[in-house]
Protein backbone atom coordinates (compact mmCIF):
# COMPACT_ATOMS: atom_id res chain seq x y z
CA UNK A 1 0.00 0.00 0.00
CA UNK A 2 1.30 3.42 -0.94
CA UNK A 3 1.34 6.32 1.50
CA UNK A 4 -0.18 9.66 0.56
CA UNK A 5 2.15 12.50 1.50
CA UNK A 6 -0.10 15.33 0.37
CA UNK A 7 -2.53 17.66 2.06
CA UNK A 8 -6.05 17.99 0.57
CA UNK A 9 -4.85 20.87 -1.64
CA UNK A 10 -2.05 18.67 -2.99
CA UNK A 11 0.86 20.32 -1.20
CA UNK A 12 3.50 17.88 -0.01
CA UNK A 13 3.80 17.63 3.76
CA UNK A 14 7.49 17.96 4.45
CA UNK A 15 6.99 16.74 8.02
CA UNK A 16 5.66 13.39 6.80
CA UNK A 17 8.56 13.04 4.40
CA UNK A 18 11.02 13.85 7.19
CA UNK A 19 9.45 11.36 9.60
CA UNK A 20 9.60 8.66 6.93
CA UNK A 21 13.30 9.10 6.21
CA UNK A 22 14.05 9.20 9.96
CA UNK A 23 12.37 5.84 10.50
CA UNK A 24 14.30 4.32 7.62
CA UNK A 25 17.56 5.58 9.13
CA UNK A 26 16.64 4.25 12.57
CA UNK A 27 15.86 0.83 11.09
CA UNK A 28 19.11 0.91 9.16
CA UNK A 29 21.12 1.57 12.32
CA UNK A 30 19.50 -1.40 14.10
CA UNK A 31 21.14 -3.75 11.60
CA UNK A 32 24.31 -1.76 10.92
CA UNK A 33 25.26 -1.40 14.59
CA UNK A 34 24.52 -5.02 15.51
CA UNK A 35 23.14 -6.73 18.58
CA UNK A 36 25.73 -5.28 20.96
CA UNK A 37 24.37 -1.78 20.32
CA UNK A 38 20.65 -2.46 20.64
CA UNK A 39 20.74 -0.55 23.93
CA UNK A 40 21.35 2.57 21.81
CA UNK A 41 19.56 1.83 18.54
CA UNK A 42 16.26 0.50 19.93
CA UNK A 43 15.43 3.73 21.84
CA UNK A 44 16.24 5.70 18.69
CA UNK A 45 13.84 3.51 16.72
CA UNK A 46 11.15 4.03 19.37
CA UNK A 47 11.47 7.80 19.13
CA UNK A 48 11.45 7.79 15.32
CA UNK A 49 8.41 5.50 15.24
CA UNK A 50 6.57 7.70 17.71
CA UNK A 51 7.14 10.73 15.44
CA UNK A 52 6.03 8.74 12.40
CA UNK A 53 2.79 7.70 14.11
CA UNK A 54 2.11 11.32 15.02
CA UNK A 55 2.64 12.56 11.47
CA UNK A 56 0.50 9.73 10.07
CA UNK A 57 -2.17 10.62 12.64
CA UNK A 58 -2.26 7.01 13.82
CA UNK A 59 -2.88 5.95 17.38
CA UNK A 60 0.08 4.73 19.40
CA UNK A 61 -0.31 0.99 18.98
CA UNK A 62 0.72 -1.72 21.39
CA UNK A 63 3.96 -2.27 19.48
CA UNK A 64 5.19 1.23 20.31
CA UNK A 65 4.45 0.88 24.00
CA UNK A 66 6.13 -2.53 24.08
CA UNK A 67 9.18 -1.16 22.32
CA UNK A 68 9.50 1.87 24.61
CA UNK A 69 9.15 -0.32 27.69
CA UNK A 70 11.59 -3.03 26.57
CA UNK A 71 14.73 -3.84 28.55
CA UNK A 72 17.28 -2.88 25.91
CA UNK A 73 20.23 -4.17 27.91
CA UNK A 74 19.14 -7.82 28.02
CA UNK A 75 21.98 -10.11 27.00
CA UNK A 76 19.55 -12.56 25.43
CA UNK A 77 18.52 -9.86 22.94
CA UNK A 78 22.11 -9.72 21.71
CA UNK A 79 22.17 -13.50 21.42
CA UNK A 80 18.86 -13.60 19.55
CA UNK A 81 19.95 -10.83 17.18
CA UNK A 82 23.08 -12.76 16.28
CA UNK A 83 21.19 -16.03 15.95
CA UNK A 84 18.63 -14.48 13.61
CA UNK A 85 20.82 -12.29 11.42
CA UNK A 86 24.53 -13.02 11.90
CA UNK A 87 25.62 -16.47 13.05
CA UNK A 88 27.92 -18.28 13.84
CA UNK A 89 25.49 -20.88 12.49
CA UNK A 90 23.62 -20.12 9.26
CA UNK A 91 21.15 -17.40 10.31
CA UNK A 92 17.47 -18.22 9.68
CA UNK A 93 16.76 -14.62 8.58
CA UNK A 94 19.70 -13.47 6.42
CA UNK A 95 19.68 -9.65 6.05
CA UNK A 96 20.55 -9.68 2.33
CA UNK A 97 18.18 -9.11 -0.58
CA UNK A 98 19.78 -11.65 -2.92
CA UNK A 99 19.00 -14.54 -0.55
CA UNK A 100 15.27 -13.94 -0.97
CA UNK A 101 15.41 -13.49 -4.73
CA UNK A 102 17.71 -16.37 -5.73
CA UNK A 103 16.42 -19.93 -6.05
CA UNK A 104 19.31 -21.32 -4.00
CA UNK A 105 19.14 -18.55 -1.35
CA UNK A 106 22.66 -17.32 -2.07
CA UNK A 107 24.32 -13.97 -1.44
CA UNK A 108 26.16 -11.87 -4.03
CA UNK A 109 23.72 -12.54 -6.86
CA UNK A 110 22.38 -10.36 -9.67
CA UNK A 111 20.38 -8.16 -7.31
CA UNK A 112 23.60 -7.28 -5.46
CA UNK A 113 25.11 -5.93 -8.65
CA UNK A 114 21.95 -4.06 -9.56
CA UNK A 115 21.68 -2.32 -6.21
CA UNK A 116 25.32 -1.28 -6.58
CA UNK A 117 24.32 0.39 -9.86
CA UNK A 118 21.77 2.46 -7.94
CA UNK A 119 24.41 3.64 -5.49
CA UNK A 120 26.84 4.54 -8.25
CA UNK A 121 24.17 6.59 -10.06
CA UNK A 122 24.15 8.82 -7.00
CA UNK A 123 27.96 8.69 -6.76
CA UNK A 124 27.75 6.80 -3.48
CA UNK A 125 29.84 3.90 -2.23
CA UNK A 126 28.86 1.77 0.78
CA UNK A 127 31.30 1.91 3.67
CA UNK A 128 31.25 -1.15 5.91
CA UNK A 129 33.78 -2.29 8.45
CA UNK A 130 32.59 -5.87 8.01
CA UNK A 131 32.60 -5.83 4.19
CA UNK A 132 28.89 -6.52 3.89
CA UNK A 133 27.45 -7.06 0.38
CA UNK A 134 25.83 -4.04 -1.22
CA UNK A 135 22.34 -5.50 -0.75
CA UNK A 136 22.72 -5.61 3.04
CA UNK A 137 19.47 -4.48 4.65
CA UNK A 138 21.07 -1.57 6.51
CA UNK A 139 22.65 -0.19 3.34
CA UNK A 140 19.47 -0.42 1.30
CA UNK A 141 17.40 1.27 4.02
CA UNK A 142 19.95 4.05 4.34
CA UNK A 143 19.91 4.57 0.58
CA UNK A 144 16.12 4.79 0.62
CA UNK A 145 16.40 7.44 3.34
CA UNK A 146 19.00 9.27 1.22
CA UNK A 147 16.61 9.48 -1.74
CA UNK A 148 13.84 10.84 0.51
CA UNK A 149 16.25 13.33 2.08
CA UNK A 150 17.15 14.67 -1.37
CA UNK A 151 13.46 15.00 -2.20
CA UNK A 152 12.84 16.83 1.08
CA UNK A 153 15.70 19.24 0.40
CA UNK A 154 14.24 20.16 -2.98
CA UNK A 155 10.75 20.57 -1.55
CA UNK A 156 12.19 23.07 0.94
CA UNK A 157 13.91 24.88 -1.92
CA UNK A 158 10.62 24.81 -3.91
CA UNK A 159 12.29 22.97 -6.78
CA UNK A 160 9.28 20.90 -7.75
CA UNK A 161 10.76 18.98 -10.65
CA UNK A 162 13.81 17.78 -8.73
CA UNK A 163 11.71 16.80 -5.72
CA UNK A 164 9.47 14.70 -7.96
CA UNK A 165 12.50 13.06 -9.56
CA UNK A 166 13.79 11.82 -6.20
CA UNK A 167 10.35 10.68 -5.03
CA UNK A 168 10.04 8.71 -8.26
CA UNK A 169 13.54 7.32 -7.71
CA UNK A 170 12.59 6.17 -4.21
CA UNK A 171 9.46 4.44 -5.49
CA UNK A 172 11.44 2.75 -8.25
CA UNK A 173 14.09 1.63 -5.76
CA UNK A 174 11.35 0.23 -3.53
CA UNK A 175 9.78 -1.70 -6.41
CA UNK A 176 13.11 -3.08 -7.60
CA UNK A 177 14.73 -3.75 -4.25
CA UNK A 178 13.09 -2.83 -0.94
CA UNK A 179 10.02 -4.93 -1.69
CA UNK A 180 12.00 -8.03 -0.57
CA UNK A 181 11.58 -6.85 3.01
CA UNK A 182 8.06 -8.30 3.02
CA UNK A 183 9.53 -11.81 2.68
CA UNK A 184 12.24 -10.91 5.19
CA UNK A 185 9.59 -10.08 7.79
CA UNK A 186 7.65 -13.26 7.05
CA UNK A 187 10.81 -15.27 7.72
CA UNK A 188 11.46 -13.26 10.87
CA UNK A 189 8.02 -14.03 12.28
CA UNK A 190 8.58 -17.74 11.70
CA UNK A 191 12.05 -17.73 13.24
CA UNK A 192 11.53 -15.96 16.58
CA UNK A 193 9.08 -15.42 19.40
CA UNK A 194 11.07 -12.49 20.82
CA UNK A 195 8.66 -9.56 20.97
CA UNK A 196 11.28 -6.88 20.25
CA UNK A 197 12.20 -8.40 16.89
CA UNK A 198 8.58 -9.07 15.97
CA UNK A 199 7.90 -5.37 16.63
CA UNK A 200 10.81 -4.39 14.37
CA UNK A 201 9.23 -6.53 11.66
CA UNK A 202 5.87 -4.81 12.12
CA UNK A 203 7.50 -1.38 11.90
CA UNK A 204 9.26 -2.38 8.67
CA UNK A 205 5.97 -3.45 7.08
CA UNK A 206 4.20 -0.27 8.19
CA UNK A 207 6.84 2.27 7.23
CA UNK A 208 8.99 0.92 4.39
CA UNK A 209 6.49 1.44 1.59
CA UNK A 210 6.15 3.31 -1.70
CA UNK A 211 5.02 6.92 -1.63
CA UNK A 212 1.95 8.25 -3.40
CA UNK A 213 1.73 11.95 -4.17
CA UNK A 214 -0.05 14.39 -6.45
CA UNK A 215 2.46 15.69 -8.95
CA UNK A 216 0.43 18.76 -9.80
CA UNK A 217 0.27 19.84 -6.18
CA UNK A 218 3.88 19.70 -5.09
CA UNK A 219 5.20 22.98 -3.80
Amino acid sequence: MAVLLCLPDGALRIERLQSRLEILLALSRIFAAGGENLVYTLPELGRAYSRWLKEEEESEGQELQSLLQADYGRKDLVYEFNRLFVGPKAPPVPPYESVYLSKDRLVMQESTLDVRRWYRQEELMPVSRSNEPDDFIATELEFGAYLLARAADYVKEQQRGKAIAFLDAYNAFYDEHLVWLEEFVRCLKKATQEKVFLIIGTIILKTVRPIEYQKGGLT
